[in-house]
């Protein structure tokens, strides 16, 4: 090895984020951007074996938090914030997260939190938590409007469904 090769490769090993930083790029890159869709499209990410429906008995007891997009360029980066934070598992209550659903509508877009225990006794599972879980995809997603949680089972019911916590 010649000495100019050993001070090429010290050089490199001195740069460790290099090869991270171009896949990074490369991997954002081929996101799905739910801007991109047409209207009363919805664009989902969900953990392996939960399907985005109510029936699905990951989610049937559960509920949603939701924030309506101010822009299709805030939409996508809430997305993106949000996968991240699913795929780096960015939530205490990792359990209870089953998925986040992107809905491309004409009066406004929206990106919704699905999470497993809408709040039960039985579980021990409480409303303080699930507001926990609120304030940290709040804090993920970077808004200051307030994000509401809603009930599977009142949306079931009732169309428009009121949220029942709100942070």
């Amino acid at each position: 090895m010649t000495e100019a090769t050993a001070e090429s490769i010290a050089a490199d090993a001195k740069q460790p984020h290099r090869l991270e930083r171009k896949w990074t790029f490369c991997l954002y890159d081929q996101i799905f951007k739910p801007s991109k869709f047409p209207a009363n499209a919805d664009f989902h990410l969900f953990k392996t074996g939960i399907e985005p429906k109510w029936e699905d008995p990951e989610c049937a007891y559960g509920g949603k938090w939701t924030v309506t997009s101010s822009s299709k360029a805030n939409l996508d980066k809430m997305w993106l914030e949000s996968l991240m934070a699913l795929i780096g598992e960015q939530f205490d209550e990792v359990d209870e997260v089953c998925g986040v659903v992107a809905s491309v509508r004409q009066r406004g877009d929206k990106l919704s939190l699905w999470t497993r225990t809408a709040s039960n006794e039985a579980t021990q599972f409480t409303a303080v938590e699930q507001m926990s879980i609120g304030r940290k995809w709040k804090e993920i997603i970077d808004v200051t409007d307030k994000i509401s949680y809603s009930f599977h089972d009142d949306a079931k019911k009732e169309r428009s469904a009121k949220g029942r916590y709100n942070v």
